[in-house]
């Protein structure tokens, strides 16, 4: 068995059947099968071995899924970027994994390196765009492409994936994803909803994140139907939920906040969805009555990371009736089953009793075998008996709901992207005018949380703008801060560490700091 085969079982239920809409086409899982196999053919014939490394750069697509099973059949890996990477960003990715080819949306063709020898252009213009360069366009590159299976599967512990996260040291990390992780996350998870061949699910969470991508394969793997969503906001869900009849979606609480407040939306027929997932932030005992009132379907909280493949804790509906009770809403559900979740001492390893709060590990076979090339950060990842380290910091109760607290990492997830502030201190130090810089989450009705910068000049004036300015010019636009306050100095302890918490405290009085 392996990942490429559970995916082939779901199309030969129904070779008819849609397995992707709402990105311009419907694409049935007969036609999904024919040019996956194309893209897979056409993979080898350019030199692509087991085990080698391709590139994608899009936005949700059907591109994404034609690739990605193409990959498998290849016994390839898929490494999907973040589209809205900085070209610096993504050169410094491509350098790192050494892909043998690279296929990029013609919208972010100009971020991957103009030397780089195979690059294939995803393009629907009938004339040739100035930023395609003369590479080959994904259509004509796949003409020649036989349409069989290669069959060329990778089993086991080889790898299927590789999803960069950002990194607490400036520089991403390559979480790996081997086969066998997937081939045991894919119908583990999709045992707790009821995804069918009747489900059509909407997935507006980018596929390079594991949420995403995880959900649509969920998704796919039970014969039901991906519906696309390239450019999600809050309005083009709303139309979508309702034009497509959706039965299953995600979205982070914010999203479910705008929607409940819409009175199209509260007048909406949703009386198809059956299904809802949310994460990213916690949601209040007002949020889930609205929810319940606006959609009138299960909801679900989930927890979890890239390096666990994605669902780690679920809650699950009986802890979303607005005629029972609530009290469990700030927690994160418990372990799904299959996943040995723990709190330890972060310093000592030691196991702590219910109620202490800790450093949350996991052990499972979802999670990440380590990262790519990184032998010591995948050492100090994991403990000595074989349980991930998160970072975060967290509580298990007597009844094993986990209870997230902080995060050790002071990682910020903002609208549901993940920001490390290192990765954007290590950038705005480069600004010939600052001479010392830290950067913390404060709190934000819209995105949960946004970065903030405290900066100190390094003589003479420092105009915050300019330096908002200088990010935005060298990396993704989401990670950049979005204001700069300008101090004499920073707080820092007697060995010199900057003291973040006293940076971020003033900003979260009054609010609930448990996060997700």
């Amino acid at each position: 068995m392996s990942l490429a085969q559970i995916l082939r079982d779901a199309i030969a239920r129904d070779r008819s059947a849609v397995a992707l809409d709402g990105d311009s086409r419907t694409v049935t899982f007969g036609e999904l099968d024919a040019t996956s196999n194309r893209v897979a053919n056409a993979l080898i014939a350019a030199g692509v071995g087991r085990g080698d490394r391709v590139v994608f750069i899009d936005r949700n697509s059907t591109a994404f899924w034609e690739v990605y099973l193409g990959c498998l059949k290849a016994g390839a890996v898929m490494v999907p970027l973040n589209f809205r990477l900085s070209a610096a960003e993504v050169a410094w990715a491509v350098q790192d994994c050494e892909p043998t080819v690279i296929v990029v949306d013609a919208t972010f063709a100009d971020l991957v390196p103009a030397d780089f020898p195979t690059v294939v252009v995803i393009a629907d213009a009938p004339a040739p765009d100035p930023r395609e360069s003369g590479r080959p366009r994904y259509d004509a590159w796949l003409e020649d492409a036989a349409d069989t299976d290669p069959g060329r599967d990778a089993t086991g512990g080889e790898y299927v994936g590789l999803l960069y996260s950002s990194g607490t040291t400036g520089r991403p990390k390559g979480v790996l994803v081997s086969d066998e992780q997937q081939e045991w996350a894919v119908p583990a998870f999709a045992s707790y909803f009821d995804v069918d061949s009747d489900s059509r699910s909407l997935v507006p969470i980018p596929y390079f994140h594991i949420a995403g991508g995880g959900w649509a394969m969920v998704t796919l793997s039970r014969g039901g139907t991906v519906i696309q969503s390239r450019e999600p906001t809050a309005e083009s869900m709303f139309d979508q939920l309702v034009r497509h009849r959706a039965t299953h979606t995600a979205m982070v609480p914010a999203v479910m906040r705008i929607l409940t407040q819409s009175p199209e939306a509260r007048a909406a027929d949703f009386s198809a969805l059956r299904q809802l997932v949310y994460g990213g932030s916690p949601i209040s005992e007002a949020l889930v009555r609205a929810s319940s009132e606006t959609f009138g379907t299960q909801l679900f909280q989930s927890y979890g990371l890239s390096e666990t493949t994605g669902v780690t804790t679920l809650l699950g509906p009986e802890q979303h009736r607005p005629d029972g009770d609530l009290s469990r809403l700030r927690s994160a559900g418990r372990a799904v089953d299959g996943i040995d979740l723990q709190i330890r001492d972060p310093f000592d390893g030691s196991l702590l009793p219910a109620g202490a709060s800790g450093e949350i590990v996991v052990r499972g076979p979802s999670v990440t075998p380590g990262y790519w090339r990184l032998p010591e950060a995948t050492k100090q990842a994991f403990t000595a008996d074989g349980f991930l380290r998160t970072g975060d910091v967290g509580t298990l109760d007597e009844d094993g709901f986990l209870y997230i607290r902080d995060r050790i990492k002071d990682l910020i997830v903002s609208g549901g992207e993940n920001i490390y502030p290192a990765e954007v201190e290590s950038v705005l130090a480069d600004h010939p005018q600052v001479a010392d810089i830290a950067v913390v989450g404060i709190p934000d009705e819209r995105w949960g949380e946004r970065p903030i910068a405290f900066a100190v000049a390094s003589g003479g004036e420092l105009d915050p703008a300019d330096v908002v300015a200088f990010a935005r010019e060298r990396m993704a636009h989401f990670k950049c801060p979005t204001e700069v306050v300008v101090l004499p100095e920073l707080p820092r302890n007697a060995s010199g560490k900057i003291l973040k918490r006293d940076l971020r405290e003033p900003y979260w009085l009054g609010h609930d700091r448990a996060v997700r």
